[in-house]
């Protein structure tokens, strides 16, 4: 998954596409934009890239933590909450038989020897 960070700096507007690898256990930028043109972190003074590795992060922290702002969003007020059926009368909510119950109930204690 990949998220998408803007901020502006001298009006420079600057998108970061970013991830998290699970592999180095850090923030990776995979694209960045400077007033729509294609810009390198590589092209960054170690101080400018400093500086935006620490608002990734944060970024990054908000995110996962629930403090990102959402209202940022833009969301359709006609979509549901929940995209898909409805969890209550779909998929794992679904009743079985006493006799599909009981074969389960056969099926998980042979696996544990009873």
């Amino acid at each position: 998954m990949t998220y998408l960070f803007e901020y502006t700096i001298l009006d420079d507007n600057i998108k970061v596409e970013y991830t998290f690898s699970s592999v180095t256990d850090g923030i990776k930028v995979i694209d960045m934009w400077v007033d729509d043109k294609p810009h390198s972190v590589k092209w960054m003074s170690h101080e400018g890239r400093a500086k935006l590795m620490a608002r990734l992060d944060k970024d990054l922290e908000n995110r996962i933590c629930g403090t990102y702002d959402h209202s940022l969003d833009i969301i359709d007020p006609d979509e549901s909450d929940i995209p898909g059926p409805d969890p209550e009368t779909y998929g794992y909510n679904d009743p079985i038989s006493a006799a599909e119950a009981e074969w389960l109930e056969e099926k998980v204690l042979t696996s544990m020897g009873v």
